[in-house]
């Protein structure tokens, strides 16, 4: 086997399904301080694999050597070794089987063969899922009109909203189906276009589900909670059918491909700013192009200096890369995103471009 520098540990491992193209671009920067071979560790993720050697990860396509028997190829797991070859001319990566840069271009070459599939169990996330689990599962973006409109909790049966699962609540307002599940949600704070200064949505946060067991005549109804979350349910929330955003479980990231640029709306949680593994909600949604696993660049705005040669005139400096965020969720004109790294922390209306790298 010839020995590389495996510069790329990939990238590319990282990503299946991107539809971007690099053509005119040159091969991506393979980084000087690569190893010749990389064992792929239990809490490694594929992002941070890819970053750590390769310049622009979500080059990955380029030079990924994908397994054309496997139904899920560029998943890998701990104890896996990323090698890298030269087949056909072409700098390669692929996980070694044993047989080193033959055994992969083998499988590269191998079509007849029956598909098998590559269980994701086991395999290395691309990003730390159980830091987005709560956006990811329980919040929501809607339209503030429709969220005024749907059933409201009045009581519970204790007489008091310090509920726990099994407890049942009373609700007011029309719609609800009788042994039908419904999900309970807590209003948050709106979203506003800065630029319009329209509410642009609301963001809403799960608490509790729960079935409906009796309608009354005069219109309460009764629900018994089957679950509630890390909170209580409080007077005032809202009661309607559950979300179903069909998120995927696994993102794969690639350049964001939007119609314009844009802001971080919010820094999630108690925070001012954060920065990596941070959550962000961005002032760019569906509408705008977003889609889930798409990677923005955020960049801070540049400094306010006096410049003394010229009568102390103020001069704004240019604003500074400070980081990388992935979409992980999108709604109409809100996105959630994850912070795949940052130089600098992460605040709101810090700006948003599409990688230049397209």
């Amino acid at each position: 086997m010839m020995k590389h520098t495996l510069k790329a540990i990939v990238a590319g491992l990282v990503l299946a399904g991107s539809t971007a193209t690099f053509a005119g671009n040159p091969p991506p920067t393979i980084k000087a301080d690569a190893p010749n071979r990389y064992i792929v560790k239990k809490g490694d993720t594929l992002w941070g694999i890819s970053g750590k050697y390769l310049n622009a990860p979500h080059r990955w396509r380029e030079i990924w050597a994908v397994n054309k028997q496997l139904k899920n190829p560029h998943l890998i797991y701990p104890n896996d070794v990323l090698i890298m070859c030269i087949i056909k001319g072409k700098t390669l990566v692929g996980v070694d089987t044993g047989e080193g840069c033959a055994g992969i271009e083998r499988n590269m070459e191998a079509t007849s063969a029956p598909i098998k599939v590559n269980p994701t169990r086991g395999s290395i996330d691309p990003i730390p899922l159980s830091t987005i689990r709560h956006w990811l599962d329980r919040a929501i973006i809607v339209n503030p009109a429709d969220f005024e409109g749907t059933p409201y909790v009045i009581a519970s049966k204790k007489g008091n909203l310090l509920t726990a699962t099994g407890d049942k609540i009373y609700v007011k307002g029309t719609g609800l189906n009788l042994g039908q599940t419904y999900g309970i949600y807590h209003k948050s704070n709106p979203y506003v276009d800065t630029r319009t200064n329209q509410v642009v949505g609301l963001e809403a946060i799960q608490v509790a589900r729960g079935i409906v067991t009796d309608i009354a005549a005069n219109g309460v109804t009764s629900i018994q909670l089957t679950q509630v979350f890390d909170t209580v349910v409080h007077e005032g929330d809202r009661v309607f059918v559950e979300f179903d955003a069909q998120t995927p479980e696994t993102f794969y990231p690639a350049p964001a491909e939007i119609t314009r640029g844009g802001t971080v709306a919010r820094v999630m949680g108690d925070m001012n700013t954060t920065g990596r593994n941070g959550v962000i909600a961005i002032n760019i949604g569906a509408k705008q192009g977003a889609r889930t696993g798409h990677v923005l660049d955020v960049y801070q705005k540049g400094a306010l200096i006096l410049d003394h040669k010229n009568n102390n005139t103020p001069i704004r400096l240019p604003n500074e890369k400070s980081g990388q965020v992935l979409v992980f969720k999108v709604f109409d004109n809100i996105s959630y995103a994850y912070v795949l790294s940052s130089d600098m922390p992460i605040s709101e209306g810090d700006q948003l471009l599409a990688p230049p790298y397209l």
